[in-house]
C-alpha cells in the first residue's frame, strides 16, 4: 500500500472509531426508551440489515456462495454473535464506565487478542511475530485505559 494509501485508510479506520464511540452512546440511549438493552441491540441490528439490503443491490454484490461456507471452518459463522455481544455490551457498559474508558478498555482487548492472532496464524490469517515495539505500544494504550478510568464524582 501507498503511503497515501495508508494514509486514507488509517483516517478511515478513525473515522469508524469515531463511529463506534457515538454508536455506543446513541444505542445506550436507545435501551432506554426501548426499556432493555437488548430490544436495543434487536433494532440496532435490523437497521443495519435494512441499510446493506439497499447496498448490495446498488454495488451489484454477487450471490454469496453459501455451499464454499458450509464447507469453512465453524468459527466463520460467530460474526454476528459477537457483533450482539459487542452491541449490547456497549449499550450496557459505556453509560456505566463512560464511552473514553468503555472504548479505551475495547481496544486494549483487540490488541491484546490480535497480537495473539498474528503472532500464532490464527483465524486463517498471516504469522506476524511478537515484535517489541508492537508489545511495548499494547502496553501503552493498556496504561491508558487505566489512566482513563477515574472515580465517579456524585
Amino acid at each position: 500500500m501507498t503511503p497515501i494509501g495508508s494514509a486514507i485508510a488509517l483516517g478511515m479506520a478513525a473515522i469508524a472509531g469515531a463511529c463506534l464511540a457515538t454508536q455506543a452512546g446513541i444505542n445506550a440511549q436507545l435501551g432506554r426508551y426501548l426499556g432493555h438493552p437488548l430490544w436495543a441491540t434487536f433494532v440496532s441490528f435490523a437497521i443495519g440489515t435494512l441499510v446493506i439490503v439497499p447496498l448490495l443491490v446498488l454495488w451489484r454484490a454477487p450471490a454469496p456462495g453459501l455451499t464454499a461456507a458450509m464447507n469453512g471452518p465453524w468459527w466463520i459463522w460467530t460474526g454476528g454473535a459477537i457483533g450482539v455481544f459487542f452491541v449490547t455490551a456497549a449499550l450496557v457498559l459505556a453509560p456505566q464506565t463512560g464511552i473514553a474508558a468503555f472504548l479505551g478498555a475495547m481496544i486494549a482487548g483487540q490488541l491484546l487478542a490480535s497480537l495473539v492472532i498474528d503472532h500464532f496464524g490464527l483465524i486463517g490469517l498471516p504469522i506476524r511475530p511478537l515484535t517489541l515495539s508492537r508489545v511495548l505500544g499494547t502496553a501503552l494504550i493498556v496504561a491508558g485505559v487505566l489512566v482513563t478510568q477515574h472515580p465517579r464524582t456524585p
